[in-house]
């Protein structure tokens, strides 16, 4: 069990039985919030800096970034702490000075500037188009529900009633709109600087700070609400130090830097947001009618939903790409599948499937084609050269053949050739052809190389042969052709 943590668990339940029994005085109770506040605060502070020390470069200057948040979080406390020395009761001792307005918008701009400047990795254009659309609607929810939170500070329209509406702005909804943002880029990309506990707990700090810091200040004061709102702040704060606690603990063991969870696909968030938003719509409609809040939150509504859609299109948009890649890529997997790497032509298998559709439709003659003494020329010239005479030869057969033919290459230096609706008196004709198309000489680089192939032909039908027997008869006439043309050469070496 780490000490730490439960120092804090100790804490957070004190303060939270010590506000609900409301036995000590007002002032007591204000003086107590800021001591506790400065407490959580000097804890946040000092435990990122020491999960800084344990990262790596991004996460340490992320963590580096929170722990002097934590310090300007800390001087702000430390003069609130002031103030409540000064002036006890006063309404500032509560809600705040502008000082430490001011320490709480310099601590949230460096936390908000550590999370926007982690690097989401590598990211393809349409991922991070629609990762912003994500984000702009949960931004956009978000700020259509502090608009409708948000009060106008009361007082004289002068010059310090309008410092107090820019603070009321910038410093509260605004800082923390900022943080939300940063919170959920982090969050849609799938890519976080934190452990699932870390994430967790702060979320959780995160959503309640948000919350709190939206509830206006003549609440603060009241005395039946006071108690309750101190000791919220106090657990939230808590739980920030809680997160980081939890995420030093994880770093003793290995150097934290991302935890990259698996990327989803989609979420529900942008949705989510958008839900709700019109649910405050229909329920201001329903309760207050179409006032100036009711048209601002409908306005946001609207926002919300227009950005929907455009994420929608930027999905329909995504999925057409993958569609025409997926086609792509089949039609280049068919063609890996059925045609030879090397010379381009059908393979052993889809010549098959040829000769059987063909043999299914009516007379189909094959002619086999195979190279004589091409060992000799791998031996000689080496593989490569091999390899361009078979290429050529493959093109050679191409230009001998008619339209809707089908060339192949069973392997090695074998071809096979199938024509539908030969006549039979044509056979010796085309065999000639496809002999005399593969003789002669080769020029492949610096060298000739001699070509030349012994061609057999078969012509079947459906019910007579099958694609294999046809194909062993084609094969037996091809040798038959070899065997003559070398008794013929050695007759004339005689």
């Amino acid at each position: 069990m780490d000490p730490l943590l439960v120092v804090l668990a100790v804490l957070a339940l004190i303060t939270a039985v010590g506000f609900a029994l409301q036995r000590a005085t007002t002032v007591a109770q204000v003086a107590t919030f800021w001591l506790l506040m400065a407490a959580v605060h000097a804890c946040f502070a000092v435990t990122s800096w020491r999960v800084a020390a344990r990262s790596r470069p991004s996460g340490r200057h992320l963590w580096s970034l929170f722990a002097i948040a934590g310090a300007a979080f800390l001087v702000g406390d430390a003069g609130q702490l002031v103030e409540v020395a000064r002036h006890p009761a006063g309404p500032s001792a509560v809600v705040g000075t502008s000082f430490q307005f001011g320490a709480l918008a310099v601590g949230v701009t460096v936390l908000v500037t550590g999370l926007l400047r982690f690097p989401l990795g590598t990211m393809e254009d349409n991922a991070r188009s629609r990762l912003r659309l994500d984000v702009a609607t949960v931004l956009a929810a978000a700020t259509t529900f502090g608009l409708w939170l948000f009060e106008v500070p009361a007082g004289d329209r002068g010059g310090g009633w309008f410092f107090g509406l820019v603070t009321a702005i910038l410093v509260l909804p605004g800082m923390f709109l900022v943080a939300t943002f940063a919170v959920v880029r982090l969050i849609l990309s799938g890519r976080t600087p934190f452990t699932r506990l870390t994430a967790l707990t702060g979320g959780t700090a995160a959503v309640m700070q948000v919350v709190l810091q939206a509830v206006p200040g003549s609440i603060y004061q009241d005395p039946r609400f006071m108690p309750w709102l101190l000791c919220a702040n106090v657990l939230a704060s808590t739980l920030l130090a809680v997160a980081a606690r939890s995420q030093e603990r994880g770093a003793r063991h290995a150097r934290q830097d991302v935890t990259a969870g698996p990327r989803r696909r989609y979420s529900i968030l942008p949705y989510a947001a958008m839900v709700a938003v019109w649910l405050l719509t229909a329920l201001l409609l329903a309760v207050e009618g179409l006032d100036t809040r009711a048209w601002v939150v409908g306005l946001g509504a609207v926002v919300t939903t227009v950005l929907v859609i455009g994420r929608q299109v930027s999905d329909f948009r995504a999925i057409t790409e993958l569609l025409d890649e997926r086609d792509k890529l089949t039609t280049e997997l068919s063609r890996l599948a059925y045609h030879d790497a090397l010379t381009g032509l059908a393979n052993r298998g889809r010549f098959m499937q040829r000769l059987h559709d063909a043999l299914a439709a009516g007379p189909v003659t094959v002619f086999l084609v195979d190279l004589d003494d091409f060992k000799p020329v791998n031996d000689a010239f080496g593989h490569a050269t091999g390899d361009q005479l078979l290429i050529e030869v493959g093109r050679r057969l191409r230009a001998e053949v008619r339209d809707g033919d089908t060339v192949g290459r069973l392997g090695g230096d074998e071809f096979a050739v199938l024509m539908e609706g030969l006549p039979v008196d044509r056979r010796k004709e085309v065999a000639d052809g496809l002999s005399a198309a593969l003789s002669g000489t080769v020029r492949i680089g610096a060298v000739d190389v001699g070509l030349s192939a012994s061609v057999g032909s078969a012509t079947g039908r459906q019910g007579l042969q099958d694609p294999d027997s046809l194909l062993h008869e084609a094969d037996m006439a091809m040798y038959a052709v070899k065997t003559d043309r070398r008794i013929l050469v050695a007759g004339d070496l005689v």
